[in-house]
């Protein structure tokens, strides 16, 4: 057993990263569908908390069982009324075209240094951030070079670089996948009667750090362990299994 049996009545939401934490291998399997549809039939709310795209966002919350899902790692909400789906834009627009011109710059400096640096293929559906696919889809960079790229974005004023499982993802701004939360705490959660306490939060790279300091209760997958001596804040609970498998493990538990 991961989850201590007295927490389970106090769970009334589960958030959720997407990518390596509900997927296994880039796919999401028959089972964590299930998963998810079980999670949603027992009344829990659900959202993803993801750094995907907002086009990615539009889609996941017409295909997928959930009620709400942060892209970008916090530019922005997308949540489930009905059928309609209603988005909420929490990073400025104010600048936005100059903004995107100096993603863009500093991806060019960084071509400079690493050439074989390249965007993810789901560029072109984000709004407010860059994100350089460094595992995703070969050719791979080497840890060396993923550190390189974090220190140099790291260096830039104004600046905001995470790194997930699969991608550097960078923007202009202070919003982050925390102040995604609290938005959806401070407005959904006040009418659900839901807590950061009432959620379970679950994640698997140093992107979600600052959301197992944030949740009291949060689990990490198995493969959070390749990056364990990397986190400041480690999850409260891992799962035995790696990804899709793992999220299934711990809600086996909530949903018996």
């Amino acid at each position: 057993m991961i989850l201590p049996p007295q927490l389970k009545p106090q769970i009334k939401a589960v958030f959720s990263d997407f990518d390596d934490t509900l997927t296994h291998q880039s796919l999401l399997n028959s089972e964590t569908l299930k998963t998810l549809e079980a999670l949603k039939e027992k009344g829990l709310w659900l959202a993803l908390i993801s750094g995907r795209p907002a086009g990615w966002a539009d889609c996941l919350m017409r295909i997928l069982p959930i009620d709400a899902m942060v892209f970008e790692n916090g530019a922005g909400v997308m949540i489930k009324r009905g059928t309609k789906i209603e988005t909420t834009r929490l990073a400025s627009d104010k600048n936005l075209e100059e903004e995107r011109k100096v993603l863009e710059d500093l991806f060019q400096e960084i071509k400079k240094e690493i050439p074989q640096a390249k965007l993810s293929t789901d560029q072109p559906y984000r709004l407010y951030d860059y994100a350089i696919d460094f595992i995703e889809e070969p050719p791979h960079l080497s840890a060396t070079q993923v550190e390189k790229i974090l220190a140099f974005l790291s260096s830039k004023s104004g600046v905001t670089a995470k790194l997930s499982s699969i991608h550097i993802n960078y923007w202009c701004g202070q919003h982050t996948k925390v102040t995604a939360c609290e938005f959806l705490l401070n407005t959904e959660g006040k009418n659900r009667n839901i807590t950061k306490e009432n959620v379970l939060y679950s994640g698997d790279s140093p992107n979600d750090e600052p959301l197992f300091q944030f949740f009291p209760h949060s689990v990490g997958v198995a493969n959070i362990k390749l990056f364990w001596d990397k986190l400041k804040f480690h999850p409260r609970y891992v799962t035995h299994s790696e990804g899709g498998k793992g999220f299934n493990e711990f809600a086996q538990e909530l949903l018996t």
